[in-house]
């Protein structure tokens, strides 16, 4: 059973911790083939490319909202060999994409592609190519990496905090902003529990959508907080469909922009102790969740004729194997 919750920009994994003036690397780079839904863009470029500097590339500009510093987007992502032009993997047909924020760490380690997310437009796409995104072995060519900016997500959510229901553990903010879990009293309820502690204005979850959310995870037995978002430094996108059934029951209907408290029961979190054996990376037990729902998008369905992705899946699940 694979049930973890997790997201970071080592997660949006198309080999994007990069270290790196647009280099010529990049310039041959055009886009031939728009993305669809659940299917990548294609591009064209003189081959074999070797990039002898990082350089970043707009390949079609977008019409959205401006991308700002400090903004989270949500991204799609197409990896591509620099010796013959063909695939390596993409996130396409894996999902609606990752989540990433453009934070100094970025600056520091990409300043190429930072400085091409800042101050483009949701539905821009760009190519990226450095000395580091070099080949497999033998191969002495550089890959090119090509992301599109589906959407800018707010991560803030606004409203009067409620308090929990009646038997759920009081659910505060630190200085950050970061809601903090009170250690839970007494025995779980026997059945899951969903409430909003804010109620958002947004759209509702829908069966089957791409939730991009923050997140606390704490053991109803100890209050011991096993799982958190923003620990990880970005928010969570995983498919609905994926996650584990407290999840998948509690958080569709709910609307985007609220923050929701669940109570999950060990039959609809990740299990016993005895289910799980010792060695497990998943809590057992009653568990308690504190999401806010930022988002809600559809989920591209893959083309049925897709091969598998050979891209890093990145997706932030509690999945069921």
């Amino acid at each position: 059973m694979r049930k973890t919750l997790t997201t970071s920009v080592a997660a949006l994994s198309l080999m994007l911790a990069l270290a790196g003036c647009s280099g010529a690397g990049v310039d041959s780079v055009e886009l031939s083939n728009d993305p669809a839904s659940g299917t990548a863009p294609s591009v064209t470029f003189e081959t074999p490319l070797n990039a002898e500097e990082a350089g970043a590339k707009e390949l079609r500009e977008g019409e959205g909202a401006e991308i700002a510093e400090g903004d989270t987007i949500l991204l799609q992502a197409a990896l591509f060999k620099g010796s013959d032009g063909t695939s390596i993997g993409e996130t396409y047909s894996q999902g609606a994409g990752q989540v990433l924020t453009l934070e100094q760490g970025l600056q520091e380690s990409i300043p190429e592609m930072y400085d091409a997310l800042v101050g483009a437009k949701e539905g821009a796409i760009i190519a990226y190519s450095s000395p580091e995104t070099s080949g497999a072995a033998g191969d002495d060519s550089t890959s090119v990496e090509v992301y599109e900016v589906v959407r800018k997500i707010s991560t803030e959510i606004e409203g009067e905090p409620q308090d929990s229901p009646k038997g759920l553990p009081e659910v505060t903010e630190n200085d950050e902003g970061v809601p903090t879990v009170a250690k839970p009293e007494g025995d779980a309820p026997e059945k899951l529990v969903s409430e909003y502690l804010i109620e958002g204005d947004g759209e509702e979850v829908a069966e089957g959508d791409t939730v991009i959310a923050n997140y606390v995870g704490v053991k109803w037995s100890d209050g011991e907080t096993f799982d958190s978002s923003y620990e990880k430094g970005a928010p969570a996108s995983f498919p609905l469909d994926n996650v584990i059934e407290g999840w998948q029951e509690g958080l569709a209907g709910k609307k985007a922009g609220s923050r929701v408290i669940l109570s999950v029961p060990v039959e609809q979190a990740y299990g016993t102790e005895k289910d799980l054996g010792e060695d497990s990376e998943y809590p057992a037990g009653d568990l308690l969740f504190v999401v806010d729902i930022l988002a809600a998008v559809d989920t591209p369905e893959a083309p049925a004729e897709a091969e598998p992705s050979a891209a890093p899946s990145a997706s932030p699940s509690a999945t069921e194997e």
